[in-house]
């Protein structure tokens, strides 16, 4: 049986504290002794008189060396069985052939420093690296279990037909290769496996430089992933998701970055600023204004995270989870999420919305975040801001057109503090659609096939904005939005 090098070292020290105080006067110089070799049984104490004490000295020397030693092999040891514990229960893993000149990122000892500083007491993930391909398609069936039944596609639908993106499109699986990019690997549930993009397959370096915020992300989402998202929370709104998905990508990130402050070679790094034509993000054909969607819990999210672990450090953070923000509203101000009388959200309430007897295939909260990205469209940001910062609620309605029209009907109906507030949003609002269909600023117009209409209703503090593909249908919600 080894000796235990930690004790064995401290009984050393002792001694050679005695010795040294005995030879303090000493002044001969110590012969070279050679460290014995790492995993040798060290070499026996000497006894004697006080004469022989200069000789243990020498061999208290050798004896540090050789525990030193000992402490390599056992770093050593303990980095191959953190591997091993990395790979047990694999399910169908394929073997990870290494050149000579490589090293495999050690995903396992990472995990387990992040999940000490971030002091969640989990055992570490098994990790494995695959195509980046293979963790685009796992991204999009939990993608695709979050929002069944198309239900991702019908909120693309309303943003066409209210002209905020070209065309109504599948969504969900331009948002797996987001995520695949923006975290560089994704935790799978149903396997309990760390997938991690295989740096052959990445479609560019910084996809692999963001493999420690996917590991910080999957171990999140593995503690908190069931409280956020699972079904029998009911249907979310795009606002409520965004905001629950900052949550957790702001913490994912806020992690990363104190751990990359303690260990400086985990620091990001992505040559490319987002900008860049060639960034892998961009590499993704995803409209405008789905991408600011997409990358909001990754910019707001962050600061987010910031402000709520300043507030209460990661018992704050932890106890978020269990009282999520509903609003991106509360994501750009922390400071109403963490008021413990926060108030409530208004439901805008409306006495039938069928049109013609139709019910809207798309009913849906969109929250300031959205607000402010449709306004940012033709606004600058100084006025777009203005223009959002009194919104209470708002609510969105999408029916089907008929006659082969290209977009369907909409109808959004937000509410603001007050006639003011709700007079910034008209400003920024009439600017925009002056600039999309080229119109003079009327508030009721037709143009490009379009018959649209900005209303002011619910005592000046709520406006309605209606584009339709008909007059007919124009005129109807004009009726059902009064």
């Amino acid at each position: 049986m080894k000796p235990n090098p930690a004790v064995l070292l401290l009984v050393l020290l002792a001694l050679g504290g005695v010795a040294g105080l005995l030879l303090s006067g000493s002044k001969a110089p110590a012969p070279v002794v050679a460290a014995p070799s790492p995993g040798t049984a060290p070499p026996p104490m000497p006894t004697g008189s006080v004469e022989d004490l200069q000789k243990q000295i020498v061999l208290l020397q050798g004896q540090i060396e050789y525990l030193q030693g000992q402490n390599d092999v056992l770093k050593d040891e303990n980095a191959q069985l953190l591997q091993k514990l990395g790979t047990l229960g694999m399910k169908n893993t394929p073997a990870v052939v290494m050149k000579d000149d490589d090293v495999a990122p050690d995903f396992v000892g990472m995990g387990l420093e992040m999940m000490k500083m971030r002091k969640l007491h989990a055992l570490p993930m098994v990790t494995t690296p695959v195509s980046q391909e293979e963790v685009e398609t796992l991204i999009l069936g939990w993608l695709k279990r979050q929002q069944p039944e198309d239900e991702a596609k019908k909120l693309t639908r309303g943003l066409a037909a209210l002209g905020w993106i070209p065309e109504a499109v599948d969504p969900l699986p331009l948002r797996a290769a987001m995520l695949a990019r923006q975290l560089g690997g994704w935790y799978d549930e149903e396997s309990e496996t760390m997938y991690t993009v295989d740096p052959q397959t990445a479609s560019g370096p910084s996809v692999t430089a963001n493999e420690p915020l996917g590991i910080a992300f999957g171990q999140l989402l593995r503690e908190y992933g069931s409280v956020l998202f699972q079904p029998q929370h009911g249907p979310l709104t795009t606002d409520m998701r965004i905001a629950r998905e900052s949550l957790i990508v702001g913490d994912a990130s806020l992690t990363r970055f104190l751990h990359s402050m303690q260990n400086p070679a985990a620091m990001p790094k992505d040559d490319l600023p987002p900008e860049d034509p060639d960034h892998p993000l961009n590499q993704v054909p995803m409209p405008a204004f789905l991408r600011e969607m997409a990358l909001f819990p990754f910019t707001r999210g962050f600061e987010f995270a910031q402000s709520l672990h300043s507030a209460g450090n990661f018992a704050q953070l932890n106890a978020a989870y269990s009282r999520p923000p509903v609003s991106t509203t509360e994501v750009i101000e922390p400071e109403l999420y963490l008021n413990p009388e926060r108030p409530a959200q208004v439901d805008l309430k409306l006495d039938d919305v069928k049109l013609n007897g139709t019910m809207p295939f798309l009913d849906d909260r969109l929250g300031k975040f959205s607000c402010a990205t449709a306004l940012r469209m033709h606004n600058d940001d100084e006025a777009a801001g203005e223009g959002t910062v009194g919104l209470v609620a708002d609510r969105l309605l999408a029916w089907p057109a008929d006659g082969g029209a290209k977009r369907d009907h909409a109808a959004w109906q937000t509410l603001f503090q007050d006639k003011s507030t709700a007079d910034a949003f008209v400003k920024a609002m009439l600017n925009s659609l002056k600039q999309r269909y080229n119109t003079k600023g009327e508030a009721e117009f037709a143009a490009e096939g379009r018959f649209v209409a900005l209303l002011r209703n619910r005592g000046e503090a709520g406006v309605v904005l209606i584009d339709a593909a008909s007059e007919e249908a124009r005129t109807a919600l004009k009726l059902l939005m009064k």
